[in-house]
Formats: structure tokens, sequence, C-alpha cells
């Protein structure tokens, strides 16, 4: 996984993935993301997933749920777990408006995968340098 870290003019730190990997470039740059007793808990969950003592990890926010496991880490965007769009249309909703909406959702950039190995080495590298780049 090739990644690059960014810090602009006004001091905004953020994380640019190279390839196709947009939903997880998107679950970095969430402000949350950028408070390192948030990233410190993150990496004691891995290492105690790898160590054995959990078997896997669920987390949400108001745009992403997460799933870790002893493979694996899974990002994707809320609204893939909601009903597909035949389903809401049947159920009477206005369709001039939800064809917008789902005409803008792109499911490939909702969603991203990657081993647990290189998300927990893209966290503790994601937290040096933003221990180096805030002020």
């Amino acid at each position: 996984m090739e990644f690059d870290f960014i810090r602009d003019r006004d001091g905004q730190c953020s994380l640019e993935l190279n390839g196709e990997q947009t939903a997880l470039e998107r679950w970095f740059n969430n402000k949350a993301r950028q408070s390192i007793a948030t990233l410190d808990d993150l990496l004691k969950i891995i290492t105690a997933i790898k160590e054995g003592r959990q078997r896997e990890y669920l987390s949400s926010d108001t745009e992403f749920q997460m799933t870790l496991d002893a493979e694996n880490c899974l990002i994707f965007a809320n609204w893939l777990a909601e009903p597909n769009f035949e389903d809401t249309l049947n159920e009477g909703y206005d369709s001039a408006s939800l064809e917008e909406q789902y005409l803008t959702m792109d499911e490939d950039n909702a969603k991203a995968e990657c081993g647990l190995d290189d998300f927990a080495y893209l966290l503790e590298e994601w937290r040096a340098f933003l221990l180096e780049n805030q002020s």
C-alpha cells in the first residue's frame, strides 16, 4: 500500500493513498482519526486481536463502519448497509430525490479492505506523522 502524508499551509494533516482505497483515505482524514489517544486505543485493540485476547472489533461513526479481525480490516460507508435502491422505491419514497442520491454514490469508493498488519503499519505511521506535525 503506497501512501503520502501531507501538511498544508494551514497546518491541516491528511493522508493520500495511491490506488483505489478512497474509503480508507476518507476514514483516516476524519478529524476523529487525528487524535493520538484514539489512534493509541485502536493500536491496543489490534495488539489484543493479534495476541488472541480479542477475536474481532466492530466500530461505527456517522460515516463509516469498521471491522477488524485476525487477518483483515474492512471499512465501508454506512449507506452500503441501507436497503438497496429498488427496495427503497417500493416503500413509497420520492423516487426523483432518491435516484439523484444513488447516482452520486460510488460503491467502489465506499469500501476498502486491507490486511490487519498493513492497517496497523499505516496507523503507526499516521500517528508518528501527526505527532511531528501537530502544533
